[in-house]
């Protein structure tokens, strides 16, 4: 029991995800419309296996991030998903990457 207590802060420090000035510009949305006259870059998943031990917010605002960070890696703009839906409930954490110009 004492090797969780040590473990625990390592897993949840190792959940976090961190913006850069590219990602922090990344729209995430769940609104179709908003991408409709864009170009389609491709799926990602923004989930990771340390949201099993966070409370649901935490894990909403760390799926939004990974797929963010996700997206400006591959040169995108934009990301459909559900988890932009204030009331997300889980456990879907998958976007679709699309290229908006401006």
């Amino acid at each position: 029991m004492t090797r969780f207590f040590i473990l625990l802060p390592a897993l949840l420090l190792g959940a976090c995800a961190y913006h850069t000035s590219r990602s922090s510009v990344v729209v995430v949305t769940d609104a179709k419309g908003v991408v409709e006259n864009c170009q389609k870059i491709g799926e990602i998943d923004g989930q990771s296996q340390a949201h099993a031990i966070m409370p649901l917010d935490k894990t909403r605002d760390s799926v939004i991030t990974r797929l963010k960070i996700a997206a400006a890696e591959q040169g995108g703009t934009h990301v459909l998903a559900s988890v932009a839906d204030i009331k997300w409930k889980g456990p879907d954490s998958k976007g679709t990457i699309y290229k908006c110009n401006p």
